[in-house]
């Protein structure tokens, strides 16, 4: 019996992980209550922040062992939620879900939508228009976006896994590698990024 659960665990492992990350909104806390944002998965853990009753687009970037809690991001840290108290929001497809991105070392930030905005430090903002979304042949969690502007060309290559900035103590749902092209140079950025409503 204990080898069936055990398989029965590890083939359902995969399916939760796909799943993830997710916008959830806040339920069933009293309307003058908070849902707390706890530093590690436990009821005892220290409290490090908290959800309005009527929170909505909270991501959730995973699940606990014991799929009871819920890791999401606050500010500059990550913190863990119940996830009795989180409904998952509807959402499309991950090639079509806008994301928010960032990298350091050098500092930039990108945000898709039916675009792809790019802002660099000392640069103007670039805007590339998505014109291809591919998700990888026979994979679920990696898809590619293509588009082109003023500025020249963008590729970002996105993959559903858990990614840290390294600045900071937070943890992301998608890693990122982005390839510009202005037709006179290459550039090749990476970094993280996190799901936007």
């Amino acid at each position: 019996m204990r080898a069936l659960v055990a398989l029965l665990i590890c083939l359902a492992g995969p399916a939760l992980a796909a799943d993830f990350p997710a916008l959830h909104a806040v339920s069933d806390v009293a309307a003058d209550d908070m849902l707390n944002i706890r530093s590690r998965p436990d009821a005892n853990a220290p409290v490090i922040g908290a959800l309005a009753p009527d929170a909505q687009d909270v991501e959730v970037v995973r699940l606990s062992q014991d799929g009871r809690w819920g890791l999401v991001n606050l500010a500059e840290q990550s913190g863990w939620a119940a996830v009795a108290y989180l409904t998952a929001q509807d959402s499309p497809p991950d090639a079509e879900r806008p994301l928010n991105c960032s990298g350091t070392e050098p500092f930039w930030s990108l945000q898709t939508s039916g675009t792809m905005l790019l802002t660099q430090l000392d640069t103007p903002t670039a805007e590339y228009f998505i014109t291809t979304r591919t998700t990888a042949s026979g994979r679920s969690d990696r898809y590619a976006l293509g588009g082109g502007g003023m500025e020249g060309l963008a590729t970002a290559l996105i993959t559903r896994q858990i990614c840290s900035d390294g600045m900071s103590d937070r943890e992301f749902g998608f890693e990122i590698d982005l390839l510009i092209d202005t037709g006179e140079a290459q550039t090749y950025l990476t970094g993280c990024c996190a799901l936007t409503p």
